[in-house]
């Protein structure tokens, strides 16, 4: 009984494009009332011991596939909930994102071809709810699952909000993770030299004896706004260098990367600002990072995970996420592993979601599109 309806939900949020129970019931086409067929369904999301058994099963497999040279993604957000604003442990409304529910992904990609991504697990939690402990507690325990099925073999890119600092700090301290996580706060502390200073003290003197030229493509409407003319795509000078550095006792590596538009690029007044060079600092640990090789593939991967970050998100989003409806806190994490279940199909197995272009590369993006630089003619 309960495969069949492990089944048929991940046949009917597939077919139907939405968490919404009625449209799950819809589009099974059931020879029956439509009432019926959302109660049957409702009644089975109560099961005890789906949500677990169903994540676990998910992540086991995928986790087989997770080799050294795949990168794990590790992103959260709020769940949006328009639609409804009584559910269990959400203390908000539908005009606040701060106070309801919250979702971690992680996923695996292959920075070799980056055109597919692997969900591996989605973890779901209230603020709320009475077991709760902190967010940078809930998104641990899942990097713990991950780091565990996967036996520890690939690194996990983090795509923290400033906000987040009690996360930064938990993981870092968490023994035996590889992690890169960014560092947002310039006054945070690290031990240099035998010296306890802020980011912002030393940053100046750190060398950045590397370069490398980037490509970033720009959405039609930032062009249309901030450039004198409709460029889809811009090239920059990227500077980096690491240093060996402790945070709160444990040996890191800071890597800084320095980047600035290319002086040929025509500006409009309101863009100038921007266009200044942008500073990023990035804390690694248990990767190798002593290498110009080493540390442009650990910058690259960066900017891989933020852009694969919003792909997974917007995966989800195609299922419209503020259709979750259910009233009680386990069914509504069990609803949650559904999706993930039906990403994972659709992305992994089935390959129909195809991940689109990097923003940033290392090369330029191919095709006949405009361009602030002059490009080869194999990538036209």
């Amino acid at each position: 009984m309960a495969a069949r309806f492990i089944q048929q939900m991940i046949v009917g949020i597939h077919r139907a494009r939405s968490v919404h129970l009625t449209d799950i019931a819809r589009s099974l086409g059931e020879d029956v009332e439509l009432h019926a067929t959302h109660k049957r369904l409702s009644r089975n999301l109560s099961r005890q011991g789906l949500t677990e058994f169903i994540s676990s099963a998910l992540l086991q497999r995928a986790a087989q596939d997770v080799t050294p040279d795949k990168i794990l993604v590790v992103c959260y957000y709020d769940l949006p909930r328009q639609s409804a604003t009584r559910m269990a442990y959400d203390q908000g409304n539908a005009t606040r994102t701060d106070d309801g529910y919250y979702v971690c992904d992680i996923s695996a990609v292959d920075p070799v071809s980056p055109d597919h991504f692997m969900p591996l697990l989605s973890h779901l939690w209230s603020r709320h709810a009475p077991e709760y402990d902190g967010d940078a507690t809930e998104i641990l325990a899942a990097v713990n699952q991950v780091h565990s099925a996967t036996g520890g073999r690939a690194a996990f890119y983090f795509q923290q909000a400033p906000e987040y600092s009690d996360i930064f700090r938990c993981i870092l301290q968490e023994p035996n993770l590889r992690t890169i996580l960014r560092v947002h706060q310039f006054d945070t502390e690290f031990m240099v030299d035998g010296q306890l200073k802020a980011l912002y003290e030393f940053i100046s003197d750190i060398e950045l004896p590397h370069g490398k030229m980037t490509f970033k493509m720009v959405a039609e409407h930032t062009a249309r706004e901030f450039l004198a003319s409709d460029i889809a795509e811009v090239s920059m000078f990227s500077q980096f260098g690491a240093i060996p550095v402790q945070y709160m006792g444990e040996p890191t590596t800071l890597i800084i990367s320095n980047t600035v538009l290319e002086p040929h690029l025509q500006l409009t007044p309101g863009a100038m600002q921007r266009a200044r060079s942008s500073t990023l600092a990035y804390v690694a640990t248990g990767v190798e990072a002593g290498t110009l090789e080493q540390q442009w593939q650990l910058l690259q991967n960066q900017y891989l995970a933020r852009h694969m970050a919003g792909v997974v998100f917007a995966h989800k989003s195609r299922f419209n996420l503020s259709d979750f409806r259910v009233l009680t806190y386990d069914r509504l994490q069990l609803l949650n592993i559904l999706l993930q279940a039906v990403t994972h199909f659709e992305a992994y197995i089935e390959k129909s979601f195809i991940v689109e272009d990097r923003a940033v590369t290392d090369a330029p993006h191919k095709g006949d599109h405009a361009r602030d630089f002059m490009a080869p003619d194999k990538v036209l």
